[in-house]
């Protein structure tokens, strides 16, 4: 079968064995620690956090860093609280639809917010990618809230064309502010060559070999199609690491314009100086001058200075990293301490990871 932009074979289907995907996948992981789990990355982040907790005597040392986000945005916090406080102009339309929802009123909404499709779906509380779909239709969005009955965050999908994630502090006295990393993400995609099949490019790609099954279940009627020469095809639009997006180092980039641009940013939001803005961007010279700038969401605490899962970075200097990124939340912990702010308590944190597991478990 011939078209404009493919061909179809009679090969057979590229299919692998569990056996033979999980041997692969234990040497993928073993070759390159930016696939290991997260369990195993951060024993030793474990020391950091329990070393920092030493220094300021407070096991939650971190809720301080940023006191205007419950548990300082370690986990649990509303996407679309933190969302509230950054100007319109920086963020797509953003809107939040309250458990249960009533699926009736969802084109009313619609029409309100000036939503378009395609948006993207994800729950109010979440991370490292979970749930978050592409939706391109009205049907896929009522199926998404049937299949997931909690609050969720709508927004326009934006169609710029880097997407990135930038980690930002400014010290609570104002003496100090930094841009501390910024990764560049490259979505799951493979190109074609006019020959190989899409499920023979798929296996040749060791992040898309860790995703097999979603990609079976999504590309699987036309795992048998040959894609035209020089055709990409992007196999997962969500930019996370755990779902197949490759993290760029582009530290490089950063200069004084983007720290300006940044912190600014950053200061919009009361009680909150140090984390990660994941945003599209139309590009470096518009992130220079402050436009074409879409903020997706903002983590706080719980990020990770994403540039070091570039492939190839050194994993003693991506632990060095890690050190650097708990000794800053530390310092603005300790200097909002002097300012008078109280940490979270401990039963307070406990309650809310009960909640949080709970939430997470029952969706």
């Amino acid at each position: 079968m011939d078209s404009d932009t493919a061909t179809y074979t009679a090969e057979p289907e590229h299919i692998i064995s569990p056996v033979t995907l999980w041997w692969r996948r234990f040497f993928i992981r073993l070759r390159s620690w930016e696939y290991w789990p997260l369990y195993v990355f951060n024993i030793p982040v474990l020391g950091m956090w329990i070393w920092n907790a030493i220094k300021a005597r407070d096991f939650f040392f971190f809720t301080l860093t940023n006191p205007g986000i419950p548990t300082g945005g370690f986990f649990g916090e509303s996407k679309s609280a933190i969302l509230h406080h950054i100007p319109d102009a920086f963020k797509p339309k953003t809107v939040l639809l309250k458990a249960p929802v009533a699926t009736a009123d969802i084109p009313h909404i619609f029409e309100q917010s000036g939503l378009t499709f395609p948006v993207i779906a994800k729950p109010e509380v979440g991370e490292r990618g979970w749930l978050i779909s592409r939706i391109n239709s009205m049907a896929e969005l009522l199926q998404y809230i049937s299949d997931h009955p909690i609050d969720i965050i709508l927004q326009t999908y934006v169609e710029l064309p880097l997407e990135v994630s930038i980690m930002v502090y400014s010290m609570p006295d104002g003496t100090e502010s930094a841009v501390t990393s910024i990764c560049e993400k490259h979505f799951l995609q493979v190109k074609g060559d006019g020959k190989t099949t899409l499920g023979q490019l798929i296996m040749q790609q060791d992040r898309a070999v860790l995703q097999y099954e979603k990609l079976r279940d999504k590309f699987g009627a036309r795992w048998n199609e040959v894609l035209s020469p020089g055709e990409v095809l992007i196999l997962e639009p969500v930019g996370n690491h755990c779902r197949g997006t490759m993290f760029l180092n582009r530290n490089v980039e950063i200069d004084e314009a983007i720290r300006g641009h940044m912190v600014s940013l950053l200061r919009t939001m009361p009680g909150v100086y140090y984390g990660r803005f994941d945003m599209r961007i139309g590009s470096w010279e518009a992130l220079r001058a402050g436009r074409e700038i879409r903020v997706l969401e903002f983590n706080g605490t719980s990020a990770d200075p994403a540039h070091i899962y570039q492939p190839g970075y050194s994993l003693w200097k991506a632990y060095m990293d890690m050190a650097f990124h708990w000794n800053v939340m530390y310092r603005i912990a300790r200097q909002n301490k002097r300012l008078g702010n109280a940490p979270d308590t401990f039963k307070s944190i406990i309650s809310a990871l009960i909640i949080y597991f709970r939430y997470k478990r029952t969706n």
